[in-house]
C-alpha cells in the first residue's frame, strides 16, 4: 500500500511538471554546454568540475589547457565570473529576448595594470552575432565630464594626454547593467589625478534586446 501511495505521488509531480511552464536555461547549464573554443583553454571538464565546486563551496580553482589555473569566481542563474587566466578576467550575463529566448553576453578583459575589455553577443546556440546590431559603443569624447563650468582649453589638453585608449567593460550580477569605462593612461604621475577626475564610465541597460545609454 506504501509502494502504491508513493507511485501516484511520483506519477503527480510529474504531471505537475509536465504542465508548469519551462524555464530558459541557468548559467550554469550554458556554462558547461558551451563550444570548447569559446574559452579555449577550458575543457569541458574543467567547467563541470568548476560548477560542481562553486555549488558545494568549494574553491572552483582547475588546472586548464595551458597547465595554468582557471577559477569560477562568481555564479548566479544569470551571471558568472572567471578568472581564465592571470591575465584575463571573464563575465558573462544572460540577456532576456522575448519569451524564454536569450542572448549569452561575454566579456573579456586582458591585462593586469592597463586592462582592455572585448565584448561578444552569441545566441542561445552559440552563434556570434553582429555587435552593432545591439551595442553602439560611446565615442572618446563621452567619457569626459562637462558641464557650464568646464574650462574647454583644460579639457582638450587632458583629452590630447590620453595617447592610448583603452576601455575596459563591467557586468553585474544582480542586474542587466554594463558599464564601459575609460582607462587613466600612459601620464605623469601630477596629471593622473587630474585626468581621473574628469572621467566617467558611460552606463547601458540591456532593454527591448540591445543595450540603451542610460
Amino acid at each position: 500500500m506504501a509502494c502504491d501511495s508513493k507511485r501516484v505521488l511520483s506519477l503527480l509531480c510529474l504531471c505537475m511538471l509536465l504542465v508548469l511552464p519551462t524555464s530558459g536555461q541557468k548559467m550554469r547549464d550554458v556554462f558547461a554546454s558551451m563550444p570548447d573554443d569559446v574559452l579555449e583553454v577550458m575543457t569541458k571538464n574543467n567547467r563541470l568540475d568548476c560548477i560542481d565546486f562553486i555549488e558545494n563551496n568549494m574553491e572552483a580553482k582547475v588546472r586548464n589547457r595551458f597547465d595554468g589555473y582557471s577559477v569560477l569566481q562568481d555564479m548566479n542563474d544569470d551571471y558568472l565570473k572567471l578568472l581564465l587566466t592571470q591575465n584575463v578576467q571573464v563575465e558573462m550575463k544572460l540577456l532576456p529576448v522575448r519569451d524564454s529566448i536569450y542572448y549569452i553576453c561575454l566579456v573579456k578583459t586582458y591585462g593586469e595594470r592597463m586592462k582592455e575589455s572585448t565584448m561578444t553577443i552569441y545566441t542561445s546556440e552559440w552563434e556570434r552575432l553582429s555587435l552593432e546590431e545591439v551595442f553602439t559603443p560611446p565615442v572618446y569624447d563621452d567619457y569626459w565630464k562637462k558641464n557650464e563650468h568646464t574650462d574647454v582649453d583644460e579639457l582638450k589638453r587632458l583629452q590630447a594626454l590620453q595617447d592610448m585608449r583603452f576601455i575596459t567593460m563591467k557586468l553585474y550580477p544582480d542586474s542587466l547593467r554594463l558599464d564601459c569605462i575609460l582607462q587613466v593612461g600612459e601620464v605623469m604621475d601630477e596629471e593622473r589625478e587630474r585626468v581621473g577626475d574628469m572621467l566617467q564610465p558611460i552606463t547601458f541597460y540591456w532593454k527591448e534586446g540591445c543595450f540603451v545609454k542610460r
